[in-house]
């Protein structure tokens, strides 16, 4: 894995991993968006079997996450559409044939691969939604001030980083321990011990709001690559029929039409199942 950086047009300086084939190349590569308060190191799984199969991939932090600058300035789906523009740019191997991203990077992919649409040196071949991107967020609730106030995280800045290790410990019970780093990566360590959200709640609110008002549909219509949806199912047989139907629609707009894989699993798939996520996504990309 080698750690690169790049710098936006702000002035703002992203950071993004790169993991080079191993063996025969598929001469393709890949990138990976993390969600929201997420980072890359979730990725790093899927990432390193994905290099296993020949593909070059890379990991970005998005702005404001992980190792990236960029706290307190403006934020969204059009924002880091943009920024990933400008990454890719400059990418020693051109552009990705894929872009898949998870939950809120589900929603910054599509918005890429519709902007990139009528850019034929740098659009995708593939764009992925892992558990994301699916519907217009605002529709599931009742009003703006619901969704924001049920989205709201919960403000745990200066907590023991002992408590929170025993939380992740619960929450990513049986799963890969390296997924334990990554969660510990989305927070700032004082000397003190305690333990500070990477992004603030502040910056998050800023996304959140945004989103609200990301209308999906629209940017499938515009794609000119293969739409790749893997939703989460809950187990509850009304949450996920709607999920999959919604999904379903979401690919019937895409002009290019693509693959529908529903995954009975947490909305971390990419985590959870990094080998049954990394194989389709080198299905798709080989397709």
């Amino acid at each position: 894995m080698e750690t690169l950086s790049a710098k936006m047009r702000d002035g703002v300086r992203l950071v993004l991993d790169r993991f080079d084939p191993v063996g025969p190349s598929l001469t393709a590569s890949v990138m990976l968006l993390h969600g929201l308060s997420s980072n890359a190191q979730f990725w790093w799984p899927v990432a390193r079997l994905l290099s296993a199969m020949g593909v070059c991939t890379y990991t970005l932090d998005q702005r404001g996450h992980g190792r990236s600058g960029g706290a307190h300035t403006p934020m969204g789906v059009g924002v880091s559409a943009d920024d990933l523009l400008s990454v890719v740019q400059d990418l020693p191997s051109g552009e990705p044939f894929g872009v898949i991203g998870q939950s809120w990077g589900a929603s910054v992919a599509l918005h890429y691969g519709a902007l990139s649409a009528d850019q034929p040196g740098v659009r995708p071949y593939v764009v992925g939604l892992v558990d994301g991107g699916f519907q217009a967020m605002a529709r599931s609730f009742s009003s703006r001030e619901e969704a924001v106030r049920v989205l709201r995280p919960a403000d745990i800045d200066g907590r023991p980083i002992e408590e929170l290790d025993a939380f992740f410990e619960r929450r990513y019970r049986d799963w890969d321990p390296e997924v334990l780093l990554a969660a510990r990566a989305g927070f700032r360590i004082d000397t003190n011990g305690l333990a500070y959200r990477r992004l603030s709640i502040d910056d998050h609110m800023m996304i959140l709001n945004d989103l609200l008002d990301y209308e999906p549909h629209i940017d499938a219509g515009r794609l000119r690559s293969k739409l790749l949806l893997i939703p989460a199912l809950s187990g509850q047989p009304e949450a996920d029929e709607a999920k999959t139907v919604a999904a379903g629609r979401l690919l019937a707009e895409a002009p290019n039409q693509g693959w529908l894989y529903p995954i009975q699993g947490d909305h971390d798939l990419h985590a959870q199942y990094p080998e049954q996520i990394a194989a389709i996504i080198f299905d798709s990309l080989s397709a």
